[in-house]
């Protein structure tokens, strides 16, 4: 069996849903709609921008969310197209559901974010998740990040040494270099983090590798913290299973 081991090192707490955690970010919304701002949601384009839009798409059908245009980039708009398309060969939760028909979506056009209005409570899904240079979701958060009335939304991992991870690590109120080409900038946005990651929690994988019971099993796509505690958790439970943990460059032994 090979397991990922990304979430390892995260102990959730014992109250957390992602149900509650889609409330949260509900709320948040109309939060930053009541300010008149705007709300950037950054997403890596293939899967995660996606199951955002999936998601926003359904809060609007409950009537969670008003019905409103929600802007993507070109890039997510591709493979948003090819999802749709795709829908009929694969197995999903809401198999009626297509994007681009549940949605209104707008593509921003090169060089647009930097100079369309931040205001209304528009919604933005845009790549990069980690807000690299030269994307619109950089440019757009350059703009954003010094307007107390905006609004910028973590449902994912960022590097620390990314612009996004140096906004994560940002106090508000504090000016940091948000990027080379940005410079300094004032934290005075809204930035909230929800935990609405695409990886499964550590404690659902322990049951799932009981539940397969294999022969062996190769720890995989973690930090080292976080695949040592799947190896002392799998050895304390199922001592027979054989763990195995490949390093770079070298052949491991099943």
């Amino acid at each position: 069996m090979i397991m990922e081991t990304t979430r390892g090192n995260r102990e959730l707490p014992k109250e957390f849903t992602r149900e509650k955690e889609i409330e949260r970010l509900v709320a948040a919304i109309h939060g930053a709609e009541k300010r008149k701002g705007c709300i950037l949601i950054p997403a890596f384009a293939l899967g995660r921008t996606q199951e955002m839009l999936a998601m926003l798409a359904l809060l609007m059908r409950e009537g969670k969310l008003k019905k409103q245009p929600v802007y993507i980039g070109g890039l997510g708009r591709v493979f948003t197209e090819i999802y749709d398309i795709e829908s009929p060969r694969t197995h999903r939760q809401h198999t009626n559901l297509k994007l681009n028909e549940a949605l209104q979506l707008v593509v921003l056009e090169k060089g647009q974010a930097e100079n369309m209005k931040l205001s209304g409570g528009k919604i933005f899904v845009i790549t990069a998740g980690m807000m690299s240079e030269n994307t619109a979701a950089h440019d757009l958060a350059a703009r954003m990040i010094g307007d107390e009335r905006q609004s910028i939304f973590f449902v994912g991992y960022a590097e620390p040494d990314s612009p996004a991870g140096r906004l994560k690590a940002a106090k508000l109120g504090e000016t940091f270099v948000f990027s080379p080409s940005a410079g300094r900038v004032t934290k005075n946005c809204d930035m909230q983090d929800f935990d609405l990651t695409a990886h499964a929690n550590r404690d659902d994988l322990l049951g799932f590798v009981g539940q397969v019971s294999p022969r062996a099993i190769l720890l995989g796509h973690g930090d080292a913290d976080a695949r040592a505690w799947f190896e002392e958790q799998i050895r304390s439970r199922y001592p027979k299973i054989k763990i195995i943990q490949p390093q770079p460059g070298k052949m491991a032994q099943v």
